[in-house]
C-alpha cells in the first residue's frame, strides 16, 4: 500500500514538474549562451573562457578558472584575453554594453562620441581586478615577457580635453611649461595614442600620435611609427622604445610614409617599409629598411637594388623574421606597366569586363580576388648573418609551403597554372610542385599534376603526400626527388571507400607527425605510423578499429604547429568514435597500447585543449539533453571538474529525446537516421513530423542542439519542444541520379517511420537548405506525401545553373555538377537528359505541395535566379508558393534580425499546414512593397 502511495506521489510530483515547463518560443533565443573560446595558460594554472549570447543580443562575460585554487573569477562583457607567461595576470577587453550600443544607434551618435571598450588587468594572486584603462582600441602583450605591454587608445572626447586644459591653467607659476603641457595634451586628445604599461608597477608612459607599433615575443624594446597631426601630411618617423628605462630613440625621420613594421623575437633587429615621397598612389615607390646594432641599412631602394631587374618591393606584405632571426623575409614583384591615356577623364573611360576563351582565371574570379591579385608578390629573404639575398619565388610559383619559423634548406613551391582552365570542370584541382633550395634559390620539379598538397616533415628532408590516382601514401626526398610508396603492402584502403561522388576519392586523412618525426595517417578505422624513408613497414597503432567498427583519430591541438600530433605526459592523444553507437572516447598511446581516459558512454566529447607545459586538459561533453559545458582534468583523468554552467535554464523548458533509427531503402541499401521526439512523448498519439536532410547526419546522434534563430534550417530542440517529431535520414547517392537517390532514401525512411504508429501521415513536411533545398524542390515534383515543404536556396534548373558562376568565389559551377555534390558525373552536352531529369523546374506541373522558399539576393553559392525560376513557374501554374528574399544576405542568413524573422515565418508556415493554425497575414494576403519595414505581417488572420 505504501509503495502504491509513494508511486502516486512521485507521479503527481513529476506531472507538476513537467507542467511547469514551457515550450521554447522564438522570444526565448536570447537566453542561451555559448563558450566562444578557451585558453589555457602554458603551465596549466588558468583556464579562461569567453562566454557570449548565441544571438549576440545581450551581454556575455569572461570566466577565469584557477586549477590550483579551484576559484573562478567572472567579469561582465570580457573578451580577447591574454594570459601572461608567469600566470600572474590576465589582460582582457570589455565590450560596450549591448543596451548602450542600441541607445547610441537610436540617437545616431557619431563614431568619435560613441562609447569605447575598456581594458582590464586581472591579478591572479589577489583574485581581483588590479587596474583598468578606458577607451582602448587594441593592445598587444609579448608572448614570453610578463612585465609590460602596449595599449593603443582612441583619441579623447573634446569636452575632456577642455577639462584638462582648465586643470593646466591652474598652474600659473610656470607659464612656459604650461604652454608645453597644453600643447601635448592637445595633440594627445586630438589623435589616437599609445600607453606603455608596466604590469608590476602599473605605471604608464604615453606615446602621442601613434600610427603603428610592433612588439617582440620576449625582448624589452619595441618599435613604433608616428603620424602627423594633420591628415595627408608626412609621417613623423620610426622610433625604438626601451622598456627597461622608458627611453625613446629616433631611428628614421627622413621618409614620407612608414608601414609594415617587423622585429625579431628578442627585438635585436627590426625592419620596415617606407616611401620617400607622396607621389600618386599608383606610382608610389617603396623601400625596405633594416636596423641592427644601432645601424640602419637600406635593403631594397626605389631603384629595386638587390632584387630582380625590373621588379619593385612588394608593399602589401609585411616583412618578417624567422625564429632565430637569421632570415628576414620580404616580397617583390614585376613593376606594373599600364597604357593609360592620362588625357581622358574618369567619365570618359569605358567600364567593360573583357572575357576571353583563353583566360586562365575567369573574369568573375578575378573580380572577387582583385585585391589579392593586385597585391600579389613573391617571396625572398635577406640573410642577416652573411648579408646575402635569396629569391625563393617567381611568377612561375604561386604558393610556397614551408615552416616560416625555421631555416629549412628545402621548401616546396606550387603552381596550378597548367590546369587553371580545367578548374572550371575538373575536381579535385591539380597542381605541380617544386623543390626549392632555400640556400641557393634553385628549384626542380618534384611532383606533377598532384591533387593534394605535400606536407614537409619536421626534419625538412622528406615530404609526405597522398596520390589519389594511385590511392597510396608516398614520401618524397626534397633534395633528390626520390619517391617511396609507403603503403603499397597494406591491404586496407587509405582512400574514403564510402565516397559517392563521381570523382577520385580523397584520403581518410593525416594525423600529424609524431614525436619521432614519423607520419600518422588514417584508414577508415585505424591509425597507421609511417617511416618516411621506408626503412620500416607501416604499423597499425590503434589495431582494433576495423575489428570493432570504431574510428580512431589523433588530436592535433597546437595552433602554432598544426602538423604535429599532440601529447599528454609524452603519451599520444587519440580519440575514438563508435560507428554503431556513436559513442566517443579519449585514449593515450603508451608502449604500443591504448589506455582509456574518457570512457565511451552516452556522451560526445570534443573541443579539447591542452596546456603547453603541463598535463592539464580541457574538454566538453554533450548529448541532446546535456549542454556541452567545459571540464578540466589535471591528474591524468583520475578526476574531472566542470568549470562552466552556461545554460542551467534548459531544465525549465520542454526538451525531448533523440534515438537512432535504421531502415532499408527501396533499392535495398541499409540506412541510418535520427528521430527526435517531444519530452512528454506518448506513443498512442499522432504527431506531425518534419523531415530535414543534408547528406549524412546520423553521426550527430549525441550532439546537443542549442535553440537559436535559424540561418536556414529547422531546429530539432524547438520542434520537439513544440510537439513535433523530427526525422533526419542519411542519404547515399548514385552517379547521375541525385534526385532519385534522395527519393530512394528520404521517402523510404519517412514511410518506415510512419509504420512506427505515432506519426500523423496526413501532417508530414520536409525542409532543407542548399543541397537539401534542391532535394526538397525535387521531391515535391515526385510525391504528394508531404503537406508542406520549405526549400532554402534550391537549385531548380540544372541546365541554367550548370553554366553559371558561384558569385562568392567567381568560379564556374560546372565542376560542382560534374564532380562534386550534384553528382551528375557528365557535362551538360553528354548528359543533357540527366540535367533535365534532375531539375525540379521541369516537374512543376506535378506539384501539389505548398512550397515556401528562401533565396537571398546576395547568394554567392546558388544563384538567386534559381529560386526565382522555381517561384515564377509555380506562380504561372498557380501553385501555392512563397519566396522570402533577405536583402544583402548571402547563402545562409547572418544578421540576427533576419534569422529571427525566418524562424518565425518558417514555423508559422508549418504550424498552419501541419497543426491547422490560422495563416499569418503575410501568407494569406502577402506583404506589399509599401509596407516593407513597417508591417511584418506576422499577425494571424482573424486576430
Amino acid at each position: 500500500m505504501l509503495a502504491r502511495i509513494l508511486s502516486i506521489f512521485f507521479f503527481i510530483v513529476s506531472a507538476l514538474t513537467f507542467a511547469q515547463k514551457k515550450a521554447i518560443a522564438h522570444s526565448d533565443y536570447d537566453l542561451w549562451k555559448t563558450n566562444t573560446s578557451t585558453k589555457i595558460s602554458d603551465k596549466g594554472q588558468l583556464v579562461v573562457s569567453v562566454i557570449e549570447l548565441v544571438t549576440d543580443r545581450g551581454d556575455g562575460h569572461i570566466e577565469i578558472y584557477n586549477t590550483i585554487s579551484g576559484k573562478k573569477f567572472t567579469y561582465p562583457r570580457g573578451y580577447n584575453p591574454t594570459i601572461t607567461l608567469d600566470e600572474n595576470y590576465v589582460i582582457f577587453k570589455q565590450k560596450v554594453a549591448y543596451d548602450s550600443i542600441r541607445k547610441e544607434k537610436k540617437k545616431e551618435v557619431k563614431e568619435d562620441n560613441q562609447a569605447k571598450e575598456t581594458l582590464f588587468i586581472y591579478d591572479v594572486n589577489k583574485n581581483a581586478i588590479s587596474d583598468s584603462v578606458l577607451r582602448v582600441k587594441k593592445h598587444e602583450v609579448p608572448k614570453k615577457n610578463s612585465n609590460w605591454f602596449v595599449i593603443e587608445k582612441f583619441k579623447e572626447l573634446s569636452k575632456k580635453k577642455d577639462t584638462l586644459n582648465k586643470e593646466v591653467d591652474k598652474d600659473s607659476t610656470l607659464q612656459i611649461e604650461q604652454d608645453s603641457v597644453k600643447k601635448k595634451i592637445k595633440i594627445a586628445y586630438k589623435q589616437d595614442y599609445a600607453l606603455v604599461y608596466n604590469v608590476k608597477t602599473k605605471s604608464k608612459d604615453t606615446i602621442h600620435q601613434i600610427k603603428e607599433f610592433a612588439i617582440p615575443e620576449s625582448g624589452n624594446s619595441f618599435i613604433y611609427s608616428l603620424k602627423s597631426e594633420k591628415k595627408k601630411e608626412r609621417d613623423l618617423g620610426i622610433y625604438k622604445y626601451d622598456v627597461t628605462n622608458n627611453t625613446k630613440i629616433s631611428i628614421d625621420t627622413t621618409q614620407y610614409e612608414y608601414s609594415k613594421l617587423a622585429l625579431d623575437n628578442e627585438a635585436n633587429q627590426f625592419a620596415y617599409i617606407a616611401s620617400p615621397d607622396s607621389t600618386h598612389i599608383d606610382s608610389l615607390q617603396h623601400q625596405l629598411f633594416y636596423y641592427k646594432d644601432e645601424g640602419l641599412k637600406t635593403l631594397v631602394d626605389t631603384l629595386g637594388t638587390n632584387i630582380k631587374k625590373g621588379w619593385i618591393l612588394g608593399k602589401d606584405q609585411s616583412p618578417y623574421f624567422s625564429e632565430s632571426g637569421q632570415r628576414l623575409y620580404f616580397t617583390s614583384k614585376p613593376k606594373p606597366r599600364f597604357k593609360r591615356d592620362t588625357t581622358m577623364l574618369d567619365s570618359e573611360i569605358p567600364e567593360v569586363d573583357v572575357w576571353t576563351w583563353t583566360d586562365k582565371i575567369l573574369q568573375p574570379e578575378q573580380k572577387v580576388r582583385e585585391e589579392e591579385l593586385n597585391a600579389n608578390a613573391f617571396l625572398s629573404y635577406y640573410n642577416t648573418e652573411n648579408a646575402t639575398y635569396v629569391q625563393l619565388q617567381d611568377e612561375a610559383i604561386e604558393d610556397l609551403i614551408f615552416d616560416k619559423k625555421k631555416e629549412q634548406q628545402y621548401i616546396i613551391g606550387a603552381t596550378g597554372a597548367p590546369y587553371d582552365i580545367s578548374r572550371s570542370w575538373d575536381w579535385p584541382w591539380a597542381r605541380d610542385f617544386y623543390s626549392i633550395n632555400a640556400v641557393t634559390g634553385e628549384k626542380k620539379q618534384l611532383l606533377e599534376k598532384m591533387r593534394r598538397n605535400p606536407i614537409i616533415a619536421p626534419n625538412g628532408i622528406y615530404a609526405l603526400y597522398f596520390d589519389i590516382e594511385l590511392q597510396q601514401w608516398f614520401s618524397v626526398n626534397l633534395e633528390t626527388a626520390e619517391k617511396i610508396n609507403l603503403t603499397k603492402d597494406v591491404t586496407v584502403p587509405f582512400y574514403d571507400e564510402d565516397d559517392d561522388h563521381p570523382a577520385l576519392p580523397l584520403p581518410h586523412g593525416f594525423g600529424g607527425f609524431d614525436s619521432d618525426g614519423k607520419a600518422l595517417v588514417y584508414d577508415k578505422y585505424d591509425i597507421w605510423r609511417l617511416t618516411l624513408d621506408g626503412s620500416k613497414a607501416p604499423e597499425n597503432i590503434s589495431k582494433t578499429g576495423r575489428l570493432n567498427d570504431i574510428r580512431y583519430r589523433v588530436l592535433k591541438l597546437d595552433d602554432e604547429n598544426p602538423d604535429l600530433a599532440s601529447y599528454l605526459e609524452q603519451q599520444l592523444l587519440i580519440t575514438s568514435f563508435d560507428r554503431k553507437t556513436k559513442a566517443s572516447g579519449l585514449y593515450t598511446l603508451k608502449r604500443r597500447k591504448l589506455f582509456e581516459k574518457l570512457k565511451p558512454t552516452i556522451y560526445f566529447y570534443g573541443d579539447y585543449e591542452t596546456a603547453k607545459n603541463a598535463a592539464v586538459l580541457t574538454y566538453t561533453k554533450e548529448n541532446f539533453q546535456l549542454y556541452p559545458d567545459l571540464y578540466v582534468t589535471k591528474n591524468d583523468f583520475q578526476s574531472s571538474t566542470q568549470i562552466t554552467d552556461l545554460n542551467p535554464h534548459e531544465k525549465n523548458f520542454k526538451w525531448g529525446t533523440v534515438e537512432q533509427f535504421s531502415w532499408t531503402a527501396y533499392d535495398g541499401t541499409a540506412l541510418e537516421g535520427l528521430i527526435y521526439k517531444p519530452e512528454n512523448f506518448d506513443a498512442s498519439k499522432k504527431y506531425p513530423m518534419i523531415t530535414y536532410f543534408y547528406e549524412k547526419r546520423s553521426d550527430s546522434y549525441r550532439y546537443h542542439s542549442t535553440p537559436n534563430p535559424s540561418r536556414s534550417i529547422v531546429n530539432p530542440t524547438y520542434l520537439v519542444s513544440n510537439d513535433y517529431v523530427m526525422f533526419i535520414p542519411d542519404i547515399v547517392y548514385t552517379d547521375g541520379k541525385p534526385g532519385d537517390s534522395a527519393y530512394n532514401c528520404i521517402v523510404s525512411g519517412v514511410e518506415a517511420v510512419e509504420k512506427l504508429g505515432y506519426v500523423d501521415s496526413s501532417n508530414l513536411a520536409i525542409q532543407g537548405q542548399s543541397w537539401g533545398g534542391y532535394q526538397v524542390a525535387y521531391l515535391v515534383t515526385k510525391t504528394n506525401k508531404f503537406k508542406a515543404a520549405m526549400a532554402g536556396a534550391p537549385v531548380s534548373n540544372m541546365t541554367s545553373a550548370y553554366g553559371g558562376i558561384r558569385w562568392g568565389s567567381g568560379l564556374s559551377r560546372a565542376f560542382q555538377y560534374e564532380r562534386t555534390q550534384t553528382r551528375i558525373g557528365q557535362n551538360l552536352w553528354e548528359g543533357l537528359d540527366l540535367y533535365i531529369e534532375n531539375s525540379p523546374l521541369f516537374g512543376v506541373p506535378n506539384i501539389e505541395t505548398p512550397l515556401l522558399m528562401m533565396h537571398n539576393d546576395a547568394d554567392g553559392a546558388v544563384p538567386y535566379y534559381q529560386g526565382i525560376e522555381m517561384f515564377m513557374a509555380m506562380r504561372r501554374l498557380q501553385k501555392p508558393a512563397w519566396l522570402l528574399v533577405y536583402n544583402k544576405e548571402a547563402h545562409n542568413l547572418t544578421q540576427i534580425k533576419n534569422r529571427q524573422d525566418l524562424s518565425i515565418r518558417m514555423m508559422q508556415f508549418f504550424d498552419h499546414y501541419l497543426k491547422g493554425e490560422p495563416a499569418p497575414v503575410w501568407m494569406a494576403k502577402g506583404l506589399p512593397r509599401v509596407k516593407k519595414g513597417k508591417d511584418l505581417g506576422y499577425e494571424l488572420e482573424g486576430e
